[in-house]
């Protein structure tokens, strides 16, 4: 087996150069070719207080969110749940899911898809 330079597999400061989103921002740390020969998906997302994502599907992949700061709701299909800090939820593939931040201060949550190419469909709901 190959083995790749560590320095193009390491990512320093995941969480620093944030794109803007609706909700807040992702730090995208891993995916479909960075670094080369990726196999997954896995980004850093601040959700503003008062903010969540869309309702949406990945098919083709399943999603752990696991929340680093912060209390968030987090949907699956008809049912929800409180998350904080330390929580994860296991998403499987195709199942309608968001996540929103009631709380009064920004949440942090690690996401990681079992993809490298993640797929994000809303679900128009």
């Amino acid at each position: 087996m190959d083995v790749p330079p560590i320095d193009g597999q390491v990512r320093r400061n995941v969480g620093g150069a944030a794109e803007s989103t609706g909700f807040g921002s992702v730090q995208w740390a891993v995916r479909a070719g960075d670094p080369e020969g990726a196999e997954q998906t896995l980004g850093v997302a601040v959700f503003d207080a008062g903010k969540g994502n869309v309702e949406h599907i990945h098919p083709n992949c399943e999603e752990i969110v696991f929340v680093l700061d912060g209390d968030v709701e987090h949907t699956l299909g008809a049912q929800a749940t409180r998350l904080s800090a330390g929580d994860l939820i296991v998403v499987p593939r195709g199942v309608p899911h968001r996540l929103f931040n009631h709380g009064p201060s920004s949440a942090r949550a690690c996401v990681v898809f079992s993809s490298p190419d993640r797929r994000f469909e809303p679900t128009g709901r």
